[in-house]
Parts: structure tokens; C-alpha cells; sequence
């Protein structure tokens, strides 16, 4: 419970930290006929209260995958399916919560979000170390004390898929030869406690939001009013539009253009793939991740979830009399769909062979974070993040 007050505590200057600033770009919000807090509360109680249900459930599911195959390894069976295809279910439930992240999950400098799944940040040598560590002495290893690089669903990828015997280090970490056949067995004892550790982490996701927990449902439903810590609607609203901008920088910037050349990367190369730059580079789940990461941006957007059809961004421009602006930038969302929907399953095989389809998703997803970085933010007086305030791109 500590850990969630300290959350909670971290949210309120958030509330302000997170835009711009206070001035609004365009025209009075107030002058707009629109319920902003019925839209807080529907996305709430219908996109973001559901979703880290979800990423929970599934958090749960893979610690015990997880443990059941560290057990079976134990007993002389290794077929790690049954663990990977648990990750899968996790990772596609986080994916579609990271793109739509607000509150908890960014506050602390997103310390929450990095302990579910932290990537970019991943060390794969500090894990080959870890591994030693975990197997040769499991007393001195504490996951709570480790770095968000070395742990997360980004660690857990890494441990369930790459299957080489070869360290990630320069030079592999003192005892790692001597694990010889125990290597596979090693690698699951680390899986499982940075499982369990996920699973924690979401679980106090959850927590946070819950009426009978942290309850930042009317933190964010009630903004403006004597229950709820943040000052004004306006800056509850605001903090939902910065979140929308992971599809600008995450999606486009980082999963789209540094993994195709389009834009800087690690690799020094432009016009030319970098896959190491990719998502999931060991699982291979990279356009999985896009096509989800655009849904839930379009359900973010429209206020359309699975269970409920409710007010959302699309509405709100519309009542402040830019429904063309609204129409579009829907239509804009579903091409970038349809383009993620074109690619290949194996994100690797795309940079690799049809690099053309990996330019036209990025193509189409800039088409949208333009209006989002313009007309979106004029028509509405919302504030540009300032971590985006900067992109001339």
C-alpha cells in the first residue's frame, strides 16, 4: 500500500506538470457545449478501468505459465509454448494500455509504466548476469532492487525467446560456462521472479484506480471539483491528450521510423532498416504491437471500447464546431489501421523485404499526429507536451 500512496501523492503536481503549460492555445474550453467530465468518467469506466484489468489477468496468467514450465524443466521437459504464448496474451493486453497511458502509469517519471514493461530500456548483458546471479546464489538477488532494463515484460521476452547458449555480453559474466545444461533452467528461475514481479506491479495498477483502492477513476471523472486533487477539467482533459501523443513519439518516431532508416537511429543508417532498433526484435511480435497500439489510440480517440460507445475527443471537437477536423482525423486513424493491417506478421521479415509497407504505416500514422500536433490542439486550447513541444517532424 505504501508504494500506491507514494503513486497517488506523485499524481497531483502531475496534473499540471504534464501539458504545456496553463495558457490555452484557442479558443475559452468553457465557451465549448461539451461535458468533459462525462467523457473522463466513460473513458475511465470503459477503456482504461477494463484494460488494466486485463493486463493484470494476464500478468497473473503468465507468472503461473511461467512457473509451470520452470517446473517441467525441473523434470526434464523443455517446451517453453505454453510460457511464450502466456507472454503474448500479457504483452498484447500492456501494449494496448501503454498507448493510452495517463495517471499512474505516468507518474514518477512513468516508474510504474517501466516496471510493467520498460522498453526501449533493455540490457540484455545485465539479464545474462542476473542469470548467474539468480541460480548461483537466490538469496542475494532482490528484483526490486534491479534496474527497469533488467526487468519488465521486456526481460521476460528476452528470457523466453532467445534461446542461445551465447552470453549478450562482451565477455560472458563470471559462471555463466558453468551453468552448461542448467542454462535453460537458470534463465526460468529469473522468469519467474520478474514475473512475479509484473504481476505485482499491475496488480497495484489496478488498485490505483479502483473506488476501493487509490480510486484515481474520480481523481480524473471529478477533476475541478473538492474530490478530486487536480485543479480544473481542463487539465484533466489535457492530460488524456498527452497521452494520445505515444502514437507520435513511440509508434512513429521509435517502432516505425528508427526501425525502417526513416529517422535517426542506433545504426547510423537512413533509407535503410535497423532492426535492432525493432520492438519484440526477440520474440518477433513488432506488428502486433503496432496494430494494437493504433486501436487503442482510435478507441482513446472515439470513445469507442469494446462494451460502450461514449463521448471522447472526436465529440468534443465536433460540439466545438469542427466536426470535418473530427471526421478526419478518424478516417486518419483507420488508414493508419488498414496500413498496420497490410503488414506482414513477421515485423523482422518487413524491414527486411517490404520496407515500402513499413514507410507507408509510419506515412499514414504521421498524417494523423500532424492534425494531433495542429488543428487537434487549436480547435480544442490544449497544450502540446513538452517532451513533443520541440518535434518539427
Amino acid at each position: 500500500m505504501s508504494s500506491l500512496r507514494s503513486v497517488l501523492v506523485a499524481l497531483a503536481p502531475l496534473a499540471g506538470a504534464a501539458c504545456g503549460g496553463d495558457t490555452p492555445s484557442g479558443p475559452d474550453a468553457a465557451d465549448i457545449a461539451f461535458d468533459r467530465r462525462a467523457m473522463l468518467a466513460h473513458l475511465a469506466d470503459n477503456l482504461w478501468i477494463p484494460t488494466y484489468d486485463q493486463a493484470a489477468a494476464d500478468a497473473a496468467a503468465l507468472k503461473t505459465a511461467i512457473d509451470a514450465h520452470c517446473a517441467a524443466l525441473d523434470g526434464g521437459t523443455d517446451d517453453p509454448a505454453a510460457a511464450r504464448a502466456a507472454w503474448g496474451a500479457a504483452i498484447d493486453a500492456w501494449e494496448y494500455a501503454d498507448a493510452i497511458s495517463v495517471g499512474p502509469t505516468s507518474a514518477d517519471d512513468k516508474k510504474l509504466r517501466n516496471r510493467v514493461y520498460a522498453w526501449p530500456l533493455l540490457a540484455p548483458c545485465t539479464i545474462d548476469e542476473d542469470v548467474v546471479m539468480r541460480w548461483t546464489t537466490p538469496g542475494s538477488y532482490d528484483v526490486t532492487t534491479r534496474l527497469d532494463n533488467a526487468r519488465s515484460l521486456a526481460a521476460l521476452e528476452y528470457l523466453l525467446f532467445n534461446t542461445g547458449a551465447t552470453s549478450s555480453c562482451p565477455i560472458a559474466p563470471a559462471g555463466w560456462e558453468a551453468l552448461g545444461a542448467d542454462l535453460p533452467r537458470a534463465r526460468c528461475a529469473l522468469a519467474a521472479t520478474i514475473a512475479d514481479d509484473v504481476a505485482a506491479q499491475t496488480a497495484a495498477l489496478v488498485e490505483a484506480w479502483r473506488p476501493s483502492g487509490g480510486n484515481y477513476r474520480d481523481q480524473l471523472a471529478l477533476a475541478g471539483t473538492s474530490g478530486s486533487a487536480i485543479a480544473t477539467e481542463r487539465e484533466a482533459v489535457n492530460m488524456v491528450s498527452d497521452g494520445l501523443f505515444y502514437v507520435d513519439r513511440m509508434v512513429k518516431d521509435m517502432k516505425l521510423g528508427e526501425a525502417a532508416g526513416i529517422t535517426v537511429n542506433a545504426c547510423g543508417t537512413i533509407e535503410e532498416p535497423c532492426p535492432r532498433e525493432a520492438e519484440h526484435r526477440f520474440a518477433d511480435h513488432g506488428t502486433a504491437a503496432i496494430r494494437i497500439n493504433l486501436r487503442a489510440l482510435r478507441a482513446a480517440f472515439t470513445g469507442t471500447t469494446a462494451t460502450a460507445d461514449g463521448p471522447s475527443f472526436d465529440d468534443y471537437l465536433t460540439a466545438a464546431g469542427a466536426a470535418d477536423v473530427a471526421a478526419r482525423m478518424t478516417a486518419e486513424i483507420d488508414a493508419a489501421i488498414a496500413a498496420a493491417d497490410a503488414l506482414p506478421e513477421s515485423f523482422l521479415t518487413a524491414l527486411a523485404t517490404d520496407r515500402p509497407a513499413v514507410v507507408a504505416v509510419h506515412t499514414a500514422t504521421k498524417t494523423f499526429t500532424n492534425d494531433l500536433k495542429s488543428q487537434f490542439l487549436t480547435v480544442l486550447g490544449l497544450d502540446i507536451p513538452d517532451d513533443v513541444a520541440g518535434d518539427n517532424d
